[in-house]
């Protein structure tokens, strides 16, 4: 009875074993030499985001927002694990990903901030952005960034730390 119950218990282990083993093959990876965590920006106004790395599973919602910045934060083949800036995630085809970058005015603000034109604090306010509003980054110093908005003849800077697309110790 005893040395039924020891093979019982080995089976056992042996199937958690290959199980765990199993999900670790299956676990994402990089596959390129670009850094992760990093921003990125939607190439199409329509863009799927799935369950999982492939076409065969299923579609968890679609982006219908041309430039949308996107955290990318693992790679399977041709497949990015994205993180939205509400958190949400899902996994996207990198042909439909780019590297130009793009940032959303305080998406976690109920405030909008102040595009000055210059760096610095008390330099004049152009305008002020709504939350998620929608800006093409220049350049960033880990202070301020140059933006401009797309689609309107208004550029000018704003803090780093107002924006989601950016991180706060980044240069561009």
């Amino acid at each position: 009875m005893f040395k039924a119950a020891v093979q019982i218990i080995s089976a056992i282990l042996f199937c958690l074993c290959g199980k765990i083993f199993s999900d670790a093959r299956a676990e994402p990876r990089r596959v390129t030499e670009r850094t992760i965590p990093r921003f990125v920006s939607l190439k199409r106004s329509k863009t799927n985001v799935r369950f999982g790395p492939g076409t065969q599973y299923p579609v968890r919602w679609v982006y219908q927002r041309q430039g949308l910045p996107l955290e990318i934060v693992s790679e399977f083949g041709n497949w990015r694990r994205i993180r939205a800036s509400d958190g949400s995630d899902g996994w996207v085809h990198a042909a439909l990903l780019s590297t130009r970058r793009t940032a959303l005015a305080a998406p976690w603000d109920k405030i909008s901030i102040q595009l000055r034109a210059e760096p610095g604090d008390r330099a004049a306010v152009l305008a002020r952005l709504e939350p998620r509003v929608l800006v093409d980054l220049k350049h960033c110093d880990r202070i301020w960034c140059a933006v401009s908005v797309p689609g309107k003849n208004l550029w000018g800077y704003v803090r780093q730390v107002k924006l989601w697309g950016v991180y706060p110790d980044e240069t561009i």
